[in-house]
Formats: C-alpha cells, sequence, structure tokens
C-alpha cells in the first residue's frame, strides 16, 4: 500500500510550504491522481487521517482528489 507513503510525503511537503509561509492552518489539499496511475482514490482517502495526525497545521484538513489524465500524483492545491 504505497498510498500511505504518499500521502506522508505530500503532509511534509505542504506543512514546509505553511511553515515557509507563516501560514497557520491548512483547510484542505487537492491532489491530482493519474487515471492511469496505480493509486487508489479510496485508499488515499482512508488513509489521509492518519497521514495528518500530529501535524497541527493540517488538523481538520480535508483531502480532495482530481482524477486527471496519465500516471502520476500531484499536489495541485492547498487551501488556507
Amino acid at each position: 500500500m504505497h498510498e500511505l507513503g504518499v500521502l506522508y510525503q505530500a503532509v511534509r511537503t505542504v506543512s514546509r510550504i505553511a511553515a515557509e509561509h507563516d501560514i497557520q492552518r491548512i483547510k484542505h489539499i487537492t491532489l491530482e491522481v493519474g487515471a492511469e496511475s496505480t493509486f487508489v482514490p479510496a485508499y488515499l482517502e482512508k488513509l489521509f487521517p492518519l497521514a495528518i495526525d500530529r501535524t497541527p497545521v493540517l488538523k481538520d484538513a480535508r483531502l480532495r482528489l482530481r482524477t486527471v489524465p496519465g500516471q502520476g500524483l500531484t499536489i495541485s492545491e492547498i487551501g488556507y
């Protein structure tokens, strides 16, 4: 289940960006998931609360998923 590892990396990236810009609270993260990727959106949604646990800037944040052509996964939006 590589979804959890990818989510942890996204959380680290978003946390770093928030710190660099003095953002205190992130409301949502939008991930673009490639339709041909091996990522399972349902797993990403289910594991997101675990990935943001103990990350104060992401407390109560929501995960938004957008399916796009291709194979990758990208952070496309950070809502604050």
